[in-house]
């Protein structure tokens, strides 16, 4: 391996991802936000792994996190900068759907995983906990669990 090559996950390896292709912060957003996810469900929710991807899928899909984007935007909870994010990946062209979810849910999830996307790629971890934190919150209190 080349000695220059480096990768960290405490220090930023891509400077400016605000300026990202919206998408792309998507493509990394949403698989962090199913690690997390994930995590979440085999810390809490302890059961065999067909009962674990059930209720991770109850969490991921586009409509729970179109779901739990609607409640973070009408309760204010990110920055202008995020809203700013968010927004650019929601209007984003896209010539993809989710199977089980509208244009529109497609379209705030799209915007969700962006922004944790971006938190991500900043290193701001602190960012995520805060605002899964609140996801996981709504998620109990739902009863939506599949």
């Amino acid at each position: 391996m080349e000695e220059n090559i480096k990768f960290s996950f405490q220090k930023v390896n891509i400077k400016n991802s605000a300026n990202i292709q919206a998408l792309s912060l998507a493509y990394i957003g949403d698989s962090i936000y199913d690690i997390m996810s994930r995590e979440y469900m085999m810390t809490y929710h302890i059961g065999k792994i067909n009962d674990l991807h059930k209720l991770v899928s109850g969490m991921v899909s586009a409509k729970a996190q179109a779901k739990f984007m609607q409640s973070i935007l009408e309760n204010n909870i990110l920055t202008e900068e995020e809203v700013a994010i968010y927004k650019r990946a929601k209007n984003q062209k896209n010539n993809s759907k989710a199977k089980n979810a509208s244009i529109m849910e497609y379209k705030l999830a799209t915007g969700l995983e962006a922004v944790f996307g971006y938190w991500y790629l900043e290193k701001n971890f602190l960012r995520l906990e805060q605002v899964f934190t609140y996801i996981i919150n709504e998620y109990e209190k739902s009863g939506e669990k599949t």
